[in-house]
């Protein structure tokens, strides 16, 4: 017997494969913009969350997110 593996309907193929597979990566061009839309995201979710657990996640977020940011803007 065969073992036949079926994906389901509008499932790409490609879909199963690790990002790292794809080696399609961002140049720090295209990066920045989007890791500040992150960074403003995450700024204004930990302005609206009262959670302390969620609130100290965020808080370590944002600071990595800003640090990433520096380390990109210097180049």
């Amino acid at each position: 017997m065969s073992e036949h593996h079926e994906r389901p309907v509008g499932a790409r193929p490609e879909a199963d494969r690790s990002d790292w597979t794809e080696q399609d990566l961002l140049t720090v061009d295209e990066a920045l913009p989007r890791l500040v839309e992150a960074l403003h995201e995450a700024e204004s979710e930990l302005a609206a969350t009262e959670d302390p657990d969620a609130r100290a996640a965020l808080t370590d977020r944002i600071a990595t997110m800003r640090r990433v940011r520096e380390n990109l803007t210097r180049r």
